[in-house]
């Protein structure tokens, strides 16, 4: 009892242990995600914690929702460090987890965020193929907000492609969801990228409706700190369409509006600078004289923050600046330096734009520039319409994969329930023959009965009539006896009693006549004697007799030595027939059955009484068999039947080599 109670202290101490150690990992987990977060700390020791986090994190065993939540975590703040290569990695991690868990939702998660990091590094066709992917399995959850925030990057793409038209129309899909479920910040982010699309399609009004319509909505968020942002990016938004329809006044105005939001400088400069550079621009398109600080300032900020398109833009201006106020040397050294940053970064349109003003700087190579302007131009153009047929053609094949994948699964179901049906029939059709199996074997096993009954009905009528028999010799020979033996026996008497008083010569002569007589009844008995002999030959057809008779005729028939050993046979006469008439048909099934199954070489059948009972043993030296399998069998079957309907019990017990013994047992 102490031992246990010891083992059971030691498994709560084990317990607690365990539980500890969990609650101590899930508080280092929470203080490294924080560290990692902090924009203070140092981008090599963020990125220590995030290693440190990983190492925990792959440590966890049985609970992989918990594992895919922290390498979400993991993968957001490799994404915020710019580590793109990490960020995939990590992404990739989660996604192999989620298939193997068929984890839908996360799957969907892992394919936008692998969306995000091929957008991110400009791989736009890799990006539209796991945006479209995800949005595939969003369109069957509930999750409505990652629905439409997939369905607008898809939109960002088609946008950045040159294909307006495709992505105002995934936008007003966005747009729909975003009303639907009353999310503020999607509509914003709706009716912005739907003024950029109307813009590039050079439907300015429309494009400055929906601008508009994004200012007004900022007033709906709820996040503060983040309005001023949104407001100053409507506001750029909007004095950009107005410029590119070369509405200076106006534009000028709403970038001015920009300008005036609080410490933007400090907490967005990219926005900022962009804002001053266009309100400059503007400003130097209705002839203001004092833009030029403006540039400088702007290109100022982007050169210290490395915004490299706002670098490349800003000296795109103040080559325009500088070659209208006849300067052509400082407009050809921006010019050089807008076109070499440009031709790096891959920035083709705003290379485009360095050879048209390269044409106008060196007039003498302008042919030259003129050409490698319409070469590049044509390339641009073909490579844009490359890549919008390689989108359409992504989608078209996502959409044919997925009409493919629930035809599969259609198939399958098909499959399957046509295989459900046909194990479904030929389950019934088992049952029904298994049945009709049944009622023919309680049939047979009625029928038999009915035969056993009539067998013992004649089996006691004969008896009956041997005792009917038996009685009437009993009679005749008591008649035989009285009405003759005994008289003569008396009148023999009678007649030799003087002998008895006198021993003269003529009562002597008279007493030997008398010994013919004495002969003649001697005779009588003699033919009594043989009418009892009778008797006794019927005596040995009760039920001791008929079953040594069975076991006689087994010795003579089959060369098996067989022993046999009946005591009580008196009271054995005295037991009911249907137990007299069951017992001698469970020895001869037994003794059939050995027959048959044992390859025996000796037999030994006892019966006899005690206590109360009646023990009928039959035992052989054969091989034996498995008792719980030969219960099914129809003579062991019978055998215990017949053993149920005398209220009796049966022991049957056999060992493979070793032989067989069974034994009943009988209330009497």
């Amino acid at each position: 009892m102490n031992k246990f109670i010891s083992f059971l202290v030691l498994i709560f101490l084990l317990g607690c242990n365990s539980d500890k150690k969990s609650v101590d990992e899930k508080k280092r987990l929470d203080v490294f995600f924080t560290k990692s977060s902090d924009i203070n700390l140092d981008k090599s020791l963020r990125l220590k914690y995030l290693d440190s986090i990983i190492h925990i994190n792959e440590k966890i065993k049985n609970n992989d929702s918990l594992v895919i939540i922290n390498y979400f975590k993991i993968a957001n703040r490799f994404f915020m460090l710019l580590e793109y290569d990490r960020y995939k990695e990590t992404t990739d991690k989660i996604l192999e987890l989620s298939r193997l868990n068929k984890d839908s939702v996360n799957m969907a998660k892992a394919e936008y965020y692998k969306g995000d990091y091929f957008f991110s590094t400009s791989q736009n066709d890799s990006a539209y193929y796991y945006y479209l992917a995800a949005e595939k399995k969003y369109e069957k959850t509930e999750d409505r907000v990652s629905l439409a925030n997939t369905i607008l990057h898809k939109a960002y793409i088609l946008s950045y492609e040159k294909d307006f038209i495709g992505s105002e129309s995934e936008t007003i899909k966005v747009l729909s969801i975003a009303k639907t479920i009353g999310d503020d910040y999607l509509i914003y982010e709706a009716y912005t990228n739907l003024g950029s699309s109307l813009a590039g399609l050079e439907n300015y009004e429309k494009a400055l409706e929906y601008h508009k319509k994004a200012l007004s909505q900022v007033d709906k968020l709820d996040d503060e700190n983040y309005k001023p942002l949104l407001q100053a990016q409507a506001l750029n938004n909007i004095g950009f369409a107005y410029l590119s329809s070369s509405n200076f006044k106006e534009a000028s105005t709403f970038f001015s509006e920009g300008l005036k939001i609080e410490n933007l400088k400090e907490i967005q400069p990219v926005l900022f600078s962009s804002l001053l550079d266009h309100y400059a621009y503007s400003r130097f398109k209705m002839n203001h004289k004092e833009g030029l600080k403006d540039f400088e300032t702007a290109l100022q900020v982007r050169d210290d923050i490395n915004d490299v398109y706002g670098k490349i833009n800003s000296r795109i201006h103040l080559t325009e600046y500088y070659l209208s106020k006849r300067d052509t040397a400082k407009a050809l050294q921006f010019n050089q330096e807008a076109n070499l940053l440009a031709k790096e970064s891959s920035y083709n349109k705003e290379v485009l734009i360095t050879l048209d003003f390269f044409t106008r700087l060196l007039p003498k190579q302008g042919l030259e520039y003129a050409r490698a302007y319409i070469k590049l131009n044509d390339s641009l153009q073909n490579q844009e319409r490359a890549t919008r047929n390689k989108l359409a053609r992504i989608a078209f094949e996502t959409d044919e994969i997925i009409v493919e994948k629930e035809a599969l699964s259609t198939q399958k179901k098909i499959i399957l329930l046509t295989s459900l049906f046909i194990i479904s029939l030929g389950v019934l059709l088992y049952i029904i023959l298994y049945q009709r199996g049944k009622q023919k074997e309680l049939l047979f096993e009625q029928e038999q009965q009915k035969v056993n009954e009539e067998i013992y009905t004649l089996m006691l009528k004969k008896q009956h009539e041997i005792d009917f028999a038996r009685e009437n010799e009993k009679l005749k020979i008591a008649r035989d006896l009285h009405d003759n033996v005994l008289n003569k026996l008396a009148s023999t008497r009678l007649n030799l009693f003087p002998l008895s008083k006198r021993q003269d010569e003529e009562t002597i002569q008279k007493a030997i006549g008398q010994i013919n007589g004495i002969i003649n009844i001697e005779s009588e008995i003699r033919l009594i004697s043989h009418e009892l002999a009778k008797e006794e030959f019927l005596n040995r057809n009760n039920f001791k007799t008929l079953v040594e008779e069975l076991m006689e005729n087994q010795k003579a028939t089959y060369s098996v030595a067989c022993e046999y050993d009946i005591t009580d046979h008196e009271a054995l006469e005295n037991i009911g027939s249907a137990i007299k008439m069951h017992l001698y048909r469970i020895i001869q099934e037994t003794l059939n059955n050995i027959n048959k199954h044992a390859n025996a070489t000796k037999i030994t059948v006892e019966l006899y009484i005690q206590k109360e009972k009646l023990y009928l043993e039959i035992a052989d030296n054969g091989v034996g068999f498995n008792v719980d399998k030969a219960k099914k069998g129809i003579g062991l079957k019978n055998i215990y039947m017949r053993t149920k309907e005398i209220n009796g019990r049966i022991d049957v017990v056999s060992e493979k080599n070793k032989g067989t013994k069974i034994t009943v047992k009988v209330r009497i």
